[in-house]
């Protein structure tokens, strides 16, 4: 991110880098020829001392420059700070019914504030917060819309987009979903993550379908919509790629997304192991248990992929039966530390006695030191 001022000094550096560069060139060509007799001492006495003047002038310059640049900064940031926290004040005063905010236009200050209090606050005051941003006259569409912005310039005007949280402003973010920058298409979807609503939601899933983001970015994204994720999600699992649908998963899971379940299902037999490790992982995090997959977790129990067998492992323990018990009696001899570990928490979790047995009569050593050990910690 630029500051105030730095354009300029980037601009100035690089003239006086320009102006040396030219000084001591033409100083080598000079004395080149003075070695060659092709210029006179006079000459090169003079390209000399005119060298030498270029770089103290130079110097003298820009150390001028950057002193006075850091002051400047500094009272800049100091007055834009107490500018920032009167207009916060005054705002959170008028929340409050003691007097109404001044009529906008608004200062870049007094738009901090009232992004910074939509962050904070919720309810009753943040719809009177986004009424208040509907009337400022704010400068983000005019960024975002302009082919002239700076990347950085959009990128602060997504982010306020963001923090401002209105629905109309939806159609301002979306373009930037393809958008050849990757940052500015990251920064779009978080923000079209944060603004989305209603009928948005279905606009946002189609954009995100084409957005070519990675599945850790697109994951962040459906996090971000909280409550409002379900369409989303169920969009990107039905009709996405790999990568959408790994984020679809993943998502359902941690946001706890009880009512896809059953599409999560059908997703453990997919051939992709890594859509199958996300299945399981989401179906345990919901507590569901796979009930008609019990073949296809004991297919996975016996996969060469390490984690495949300990996502099965933990899922096993969901179903509570006799099946359970005995494939997790046999995990614990897996040559894999993780496997065994997740075999006997999976046992502590449906049958405390079968694993306190394990830790006495498992025929493998390691098997009875792993159940051991998690008898001692649930203890």
């Amino acid at each position: 991110m630029w500051r105030r001022g730095e354009r300029l000094y980037a601009l100035l550096v690089f003239g006086l880098v320009v102006l040396e560069a030219l000084a001591l060139g033409a100083l080598v060509l000079v004395f080149s020829g003075r070695l060659w007799n092709l210029w006179g001492y006079p000459e090169a006495q003079r390209a000399l001392w005119q060298a030498l003047f270029l770089t103290g002038l130079a110097l003298a310059v820009l150390s001028a420059y950057i002193l006075v640049y850091h002051a400047y900064t500094q009272a800049r940031e100091v007055q834009d700070r107490k500018a920032y926290e009167d207009w916060l004040s005054r705002f959170t005063q008028a929340l409050f019914g003691e007097g109404a905010p001044p009529p906008p236009p608004w200062p870049r200050p007094a738009l901090q504030a009232l992004l910074s209090l939509r962050e904070m606050l919720r309810g009753e005051f943040a719809e009177t917060l986004e009424a208040w941003l509907r009337q400022a006259q704010t400068p983000w569409g005019r960024i975002l819309r302009s082919r002239l912005a700076s990347r950085s310039a959009r990128l602060e005007a997504l982010e306020a987009l963001a923090q401002a949280r209105l629905p109309e402003t939806l159609e301002l973010i979306l373009p930037y979903l393809r958008h050849l920058d990757p940052v500015l298409r990251l920064a779009a979807a978080r923000a079209g993550a944060r603004v989305a609503q209603g009928e948005g939601l279905g606009q946002l899933a189609a954009a995100l379908l084409e957005a070519d983001l990675p599945r850790g970015a697109l994951l962040e994204v459906l996090l971000l919509l909280e409550d409002r994720a379900p369409p989303v999600v169920e969009r990107l699992l039905r009709t996405g790629a790999l990568e959408e649908r790994w984020a679809a998963l993943e998502a359902i899971g941690r946001l706890r997304l009880s009512t896809l379940a059953q599409e999560v299902l059908a997703f453990l037999d997919h051939p992709d192991p890594e859509l199958k490790a996300a299945a399981m992982r989401a179906l345990w995090r919901l507590g569901h248990p796979p009930w008609g997959k019990e073949e296809v977790l004991l297919a996975a129990l016996r996969d060469e992929r390490e984690f495949l067998r300990v996502h099965a492992a933990r899922l096993l323990a969901l179903l509570r039966n006799d099946l359970a018990r005995r494939a997790l009696w046999k995990a614990l001899s897996d040559p894999s530390f993780y496997v065994r570990r997740a075999a006997a928490e999976g046992l502590a979790l449906m049958d405390r006695e079968l694993l306190a047995r394990a830790a006495q009569k498992h025929p493998d050593a390691y098997g009875r030191a792993m159940a051991e050990q998690v008898l001692r910690e649930a203890a």
